[in-house]
């Protein structure tokens, strides 16, 4: 993570941006990077920008936030480029909006409604290149088996492809425990459990640990 955490604010209010911009630049640990209407933003454009966390709000102008994430987030991971995170805003705090976000790619979503501190806090969390906070707060709202049974034969198949110690770290992953906690019970570097999160992702054709975790919880394991 670098020394400070480099923000990318995108669409909505000027009036918004605004009075996050000058929130960001009163703390010492973010520099706002970009900041821009949105207007025309293309996937392409946004792939360029060099970002710690993107907060692009709901309504682009060509296209919801949930679309041009989940396209952006599919290039990237065909031309093995790795994002940031990406947080998506909203007027006002719904839980089913910060799980669309999480299903389109993002992280989780921001709300003007929860003002400028909350803002502050969730981009602070948000810098962590591992956070998948939102998702374990939502669990509650997704069903099991809700996938088709076409998807659950192919994740099962993927999944028997990991190692023991590949599948020792996944089965502590469904028991939503941490990386530390995972390094620990299975006996393997922090960097091994990440890059077994990252593998598992990569082969269920996943872009973010968070629709990892979404997507074990709908299969089941969790």
């Amino acid at each position: 993570m670098a020394s400070q955490t480099r923000v990318a604010l995108i669409g909505g209010s000027d009036t918004v941006r605004k009075a996050r911009r000058q929130s960001l630049e009163q703390q010492k640990d973010f520099t706002v990077v970009y900041d821009n209407d949105g207007f025309e933003l293309t996937q392409t454009d946004f792939l360029e920008i060099t970002f710690d966390v993107a907060v692009i709000d709901q309504r682009l102008t060509n296209s919801s936030a949930y679309e041009f994430v989940a396209g952006a987030q599919a290039v990237a991971r065909v031309t093995d480029l790795v994002l940031g995170r990406i947080l998506i805003s909203s007027a006002y705090s719904d839980k089913q909006l910060r799980l669309s976000a999480i299903e389109s790619g993002a992280l989780d979503a921001v709300f003007v409604s929860d003002g400028l501190v909350k803002f502050i806090d969730l981009l602070r969390a948000a810098a962590d290149p591992e956070a998948d906070f939102a998702i374990r707060e939502l669990l509650d709202l997704v069903e099991f088996s809700s996938v088709e049974a076409g998807k659950y034969a192919f994740a099962e198949k993927v999944l028997d492809l990991l190692d023991e110690k590949e599948a020792a770290i996944m089965r502590n992953f469904c028991e939503l425990k941490t990386d530390s906690q995972i390094s620990q019970i299975v006996k393997v570097p922090k960097l091994k459990v990440r890059t077994t999160l990252t593998k598992a992702q990569n082969l269920l054709m996943l872009n973010t640990r968070s629709q990892l975790i979404l997507l074990l919880r709908r299969l089941g394991a969790l």
